[in-house]
């Protein structure tokens, strides 16, 4: 272990980021932050008094802890600082105009994806997406481009990881696919450029997605155009495939890379 890792200091920093992990998983009592931090009550209450006091945390009756404004302008201004979001957002702004369907942009968290931006689409379709919410890579249309880069048993490990969120859901979506049929229509969409994406993550939603690359030909993000299933026929998702590459390219241009020819 780093020595600089058990200086009084350093252990109360690590639980101050801690104690906020806590809370965004959901724990909102001292009880249950205590418990995931692995704090007294007293140690606990110190801690989250501080965040509270500096607006990392505020308390909300009938609800408890949970995260305060300080986190709301931190994250924005990271959005801000991201050169991914801020060359990307005039690309999908002429996505969104083109197509008149939500926008997402997400990059690979951990296991899962993270949505960095979104522009609403104009049909009025409420969608369960919203910037910074996390979801399996495998079911989700910018997370499955994302996927074509690694190899075949990063695919596997990280479609179980999809297939158990999507089991512990009160309803699976129904377009939820078997491995099989996951890992060839993977391979077709890789080989293809795009992916396109059918009520696999949410009831009701479809989406033509696409990679965003850098400089050095890394996959470092999607793209994606998500509707109803209303307006997404089959037909309709063809049309929709040259314009999200096109934006995807374009993006990626920014970041410096340089289509094959």
């Amino acid at each position: 272990m780093d020595a600089d890792s058990t200086k009084p200091g350093t252990q109360s920093l690590s639980r101050v980021f801690t104690v906020l992990e806590a809370v965004r998983s959901g724990c909102s009592d001292l009880a249950s932050i205590g418990r995931h931090v692995g704090t007294g009550r007293s140690t606990t209450h110190r801690l989250v008094s501080f965040l509270v006091q500096h607006s990392y945390l505020r308390h909300i009756d009938g609800r408890g802890y949970v995260l305060g404004p300080a986190l709301i302008s931190l994250g924005s201004a990271a959005l801000e600082q991201m050169p991914l979001t801020s060359c990307a957002r005039p690309h999908i702004e002429q996505l969104a105009h083109e197509t008149g369907d939500s926008i997402h942009l997400s990059i690979r968290e951990g296991d899962n994806i993270i949505y960095v931006d979104k522009i609403p689409g104009t049909k009025g379709l409420e969608m369960r997406s919203r910037i910074g919410l996390q979801k399996p890579m495998a079911t989700t249309g910018t997370g499955k481009v994302q996927l074509f880069d690694l190899p075949e048993q990063e695919w596997l490990r990280l479609y179980e990881l999809a297939r158990a969120d999507a089991l512990a859901n009160e309803m699976t979506p129904t377009g939820f696919l078997e491995w099989d049929v996951f890992r060839a229509k993977l391979a077709e969409f890789r080989d293809k450029g795009f992916a396109i994406e059918r009520e696999e993550n949410e009831v009701g939603i479809c989406c033509v997605a696409a990679p965003i690359r850098d400089a050095r030909g890394k996959v470092v993000a999607g793209v994606s155009v998500a509707s109803s299933v209303h307006y997404m026929s089959e037909e309709r998702l063809g049309t929709l495939v040259a314009p999200v590459m096109r934006c995807a390219e374009a993006i990626s241009a920014e970041l410096g890379w340089c289509k094959p020819v």
